[in-house]
């Protein structure tokens, strides 16, 4: 049920977006690094910290007039958490395609601020220990972030930071200890714009 709603909330944002007359739209490529946890998270005998991972994909941003805009995106993400004690160390990996849907205000000189909901969708299996765990599949977050943008060149440098929403562990996990806990993800991206762009209308 709270997915059902979830996309019909981003479908409408989409939609919304998509039918503005002043709305100029812009396609790109978007990519970077990932630095992840798993916030709550306890694993029999492990200390668990953080692991560095990468993001790509593309975007669309629908320009609603000289400093605001709405850009849904799609990127794949290879998160998660990195398990350590003093004999050992091992990557919990998990890999998403993530949806991100973020308002973004901004100003005149090229500086962003940006924010917005996301859902993530985890993509193959999880292992600890060569033993297989159960996590749920679905994610949501909230992200905020800001950044630069050359408004006629159209690359971009931005950092953003993801907020679990909704826990991700099972109840039925083997080595993890807890189900409550959830995803965090600092994100440092670059991304070119390819097509539309220009002056926008006032």
């Amino acid at each position: 049920m709270k997915k059902s709603f979830l996309a019909a909330g981003v479908a409408a944002i989409l939609s919304l977006a998509a039918t503005q007359t002043q709305a100029q739209v812009s396609l790109g490529l978007k990519g970077g690094a990932n630095v992840s946890n798993l916030n709550g998270l306890t694993v029999n005998n492990f200390e668990t910290n953080a692991t560095v991972g990468f993001h790509i994909g593309g975007y669309a941003a629908f320009n609603l007039g000289r400093n605001f805009a709405i850009q849904p995106e799609l990127m794949y993400s290879t998160q998660g958490a990195k398990l350590e004690n003093s004999t050992s160390s091992e990557n919990l990996k998990l890999n998403y395609f993530n949806v991100p849907v973020m308002a973004k205000f901004i100003t005149n000189s090229g500086f962003y601020f940006e924010a917005g909901p996301q859902v993530g969708f985890r993509t193959g299996d999880v292992t600890i220990n060569s033993s297989q765990e159960d996590l749920k599949s679905g994610d949501f977050s909230v992200a905020g972030g800001l950044g630069f943008v050359g408004k006629k060149q159209g690359f971009g440098l931005g950092a953003r930071y993801n907020v679990g929403v909704s826990k991700i562990g099972d109840a039925n996990s083997t080595a993890i200890q807890n189900a409550d806990y959830k995803n965090g993800v600092l994100q440092i991206s670059l991304y070119m714009r390819l097509f539309g762009g220009g002056k926008l209308k006032k």
